[in-house]
Parts: structure tokens; sequence; C-alpha cells
């Protein structure tokens, strides 16, 4: 571990703090993003924790409640919280149509990692009386949150929640969405991107896929946000492996610290959904991979794309051996886990989730693989990840390869994940 290179990370962090949370990067993305902020607060906690639990709370805030559009979206979390104006991301706050809202929001949520992150941040504090407070604080919005996932994307009880839209699984252009994304309309009115201004075309998403996730984002203002109607008339409907993994773990942690917070009835509520899902994810299951995949709700179709997404499934604690799939996965690169398997047609090294390494994932995925027993992976994954920090330092994501830095620069979450992962556990 270098003391020189964890400095730096404490400097992204500091340089990308707009007063009690966190931007991913400067110009790109000036807001706050969902899951960003429960990584960046696991950074936070190595060095302030008031700032870690702020961090936590603030995005929390913009939560939408009963009072918001009928109520019935109550718990929803979006991807993308606007604390301020900026112009330089598209689509801004006047795109989504939440101008009602009294902290305006996106309309679509992020994989709810906020109950796991709050769990970690509790056993590594050092003010324990402070960390239990704020969880004491929280709870009751975690819960909410979950609820709403399950309410409104699972209305059938079947145990696997579905996504309404690309950008809501965090894994925005995953080959995993090509299928579903082929039956979406284009959208037919103008828009500019703002993300071609600051990174190149190469590593970003093209242009038929804003197309198509605009019209999405436009659909949801038409249907007034009402996750009935949202649900029954949605053009991209998926059980993304990704989020019913992250959900599924967080669901877990959720029922621990309802638990150690004395609220026995939460915590049976959550442990019966994690019930339901533990036997439906058997649905995913890949033959051909060995390892869980998404299915497109629409079609019935299992969406047959080797992503990292399903190699979450130690991190949920599904009874499911993806060892040898991960195996697979680290015999292709140096750099940890690829977003997209080299072994898939649709690999394209650099191109934001169809090749990137992303260090959080590499972070969660081997974190489920330890739990599992299999830490000689954990250990290789961690050893790898390690490298890739002192040899490009904080991109957004990592040529799978050559371990070259893409996308943003100085970058809030994978300098989060150092500090974390092997900055803390290093000293």
């Amino acid at each position: 571990m270098s003391h020189a290179l964890a400095e730096r990370a404490r400097q992204v962090l500091r340089a990308n703090d707009r007063g009690g949370y966190t931007i991913p990067t400067a110009g790109l993305y000036p807001f706050q993003w969902n899951w960003d902020a429960s990584v960046c607060a696991l950074g936070w906690m190595t060095f302030d924790e008031p700032r870690a639990w702020q961090e936590i709370e603030t995005l929390f805030s913009g939560m939408w409640t009963e009072q918001d559009y009928g109520g019935g979206s109550a718990g929803l979390l979006g991807h993308i919280t606007f604390h301020q104006d900026a112009d330089s991301y598209f689509p801004g706050p006047d795109e989504w149509g939440t101008q009602a809202l009294r902290l305006r929001t996106s309309s679509i949520s992020q994989p709810p990692l906020h109950a796991t992150m709050v769990r970690w941040m509790l056993e590594r504090a050092q003010d324990q009386g402070a960390a239990e407070a704020a969880v004491r604080r929280l709870l009751p919005r975690l819960a909410a949150h979950h609820r709403w996932w399950y309410r409104t994307r699972d209305p059938e009880g079947s145990g696997l929640v579905r996504v309404l839209h690309p950008w809501e699984t965090g894994m925005d252009n995953s080959p995993a969405w090509d299928a579903p994304l082929a039956a979406v309309p284009a959208t037919s009115r103008a828009y500019r991107r703002r993300d071609l201004d600051h990174v190149d075309a190469s590593m970003r998403p093209p242009k038929a896929f804003y197309d198509r996730v605009v019209y999405l984002m436009d659909a949801n203002r038409e249907a007034g946000f009402d996750p009935v109607r949202m649900a029954r008339e949605g053009r991209f409907q998926v059980n993304d492996v990704g989020i019913v993994c992250i959900l599924q773990r967080a669901s877990r942690d959720l029922v621990e610290l309802a638990l150690r917070l004395g609220d026995e009835a939460l915590a049976g509520e959550m442990a019966a959904q994690v019930a339901r899902t533990q036997g439906a994810v058997r649905a995913l299951w890949s033959q051909r991979w060995q390892q869980p995949v998404s299915r497109d709700l629409l079609t019935g179709a299992l969406l047959d794309e080797p992503t990292s997404a399903g190699l979450l499934a130690a991190y949920a604690g599904f009874d499911l051996d993806i060892a040898p799939a991960v195996r697979n996965a680290l015999a292709q690169t140096l750099h940890g886990v690829a977003s997209t398997r080299l072994a898939s047609a649709a690999y394209d090294a650099p191109r934001y989730w169809r090749g990137p390494v992303w260090q959080h994932m590499n972070l969660l995925i081997a974190r489920g693989l330890a739990e599992c027993g299999h830490t000689d992976l954990h250990d290789r994954i961690r050893a790898s990840s390690a490298q890739l920090f002192e040899q490009s330092g904080f991109h957004e994501y990592f040529h799978p390869e050559t371990g070259s830095g893409l996308g943003g620069k100085d970058f809030s979450w994978t300098a989060a994940t150092y500090l974390h992962w092997i900055a803390a556990e290093a000293a």
C-alpha cells in the first residue's frame, strides 16, 4: 500500500465534495449518483466518519414520499439527485419532468447497495455510538426503499425484481440489454449529449443507445410516474441479475441491521423476501456460461451474455457455484473482472460496460467469493486490483487487457474503493 496513493485518493474525494455529497467527477457527472454515493461513503469512512454518514443521509434526503406523484412511488430513490443545477450533463434535471419534487431527482433508481455499505460502515466505525445513531436514523429510509423495489418492481411476488430502464441497472450499455433495447422505439425528439464533451466517443455508448434510453425516460413522464402503469406499459422490462444480486445482499444486511436495532418485524419482513428470491434465482442460470444471467420479461428469453453482473451471485449469498466462471473470466485479463467476458461476441474493450474493468465491481465480486470460502480468488482479484491502482490511478474504468485508465479521471468511487479495500486493509 502506497501512503502517497492513499493521500491522492483522499484528495480526489475532497476535490469532488460539494458540501455533503460527492460528485463522481467534475464536468462529466456534476450531480450525486445513487450507487456511487454508497461506495463513496466507504471511502470517506476511512478518514472522516461524520462526512461518510452525511453522504448517505444527503442521498436519502431525495427519496420520494407519499406526497410525491400520488404516493405510489414512495420509497423511490432516484439514480440521480439534482442538489444544484449544472449544464455539463444530459439529461439534467429539467429533462426528467420531476419539477414538482421538493428536491428534484430522476424517475428511475439504481443498484441498492445502501444497506450493505451501511453495515460495512458500522462494522468499521471507530465511533460506534455515532455510527449506531446514524444507522437508527437511516433504518426506516432503507426499509422504505427496499419495500419500493419489492412492491413496484415485483408486484407478482415472483422473487425477481425488474428494471424499466438500462440506466437503472447501473451497467448502462451492457450487451445484455441489446436485444430488449432493439424492441424499444428510438426517440424522435432532438437532444444534445454532453458526455462526448468530456470523454472520447469510443469509450461511451453510441447514439442508437441514447435514442432509446431517452424514449424510455420520456415514457415515464408520460405515464405520470405511476408505477403500476409503468410496469404494465414499459417497453423495457428486464430481470437484471445485477440488481437481483445486489438487492438480495442488501436485504440480508438489512435483516442484520434491523436485528441489531431491535426491529424484529422488519427483520422478518426482509427475511421472507430473501427466502423468496433465494429459490427464484435458479430460473436465471445459464448453462453455457455457468453463471446466472438476466432475463427479458417481455419475451421470457434469457439474455445469455457473460457479464460481471452474474458474478455477484456469491456476494448475494446464492447457493450457486460461480467459482469456475470467475476463474474463466480471470484467465482472460490481468486486471480483475472485465464487465463483459472476452469470449462474448459483444466484447468491446474500451466501451463503458461492454468490456472495461470497474474497481468497485472487483471489490464486490471478490468480497462475495471470500465469504463463500474462495479466498484464493478474492486474493487474486485484490492483488490485481492493487496493481491496477498503482499503475493507472483513479479513472472511472480501465482497459481489461492493458490496464490503461478510461472514462472520467479522478473518479470518486474508484478512489473510495482503494481507500476501503486496499489502503485500509493493508494499514
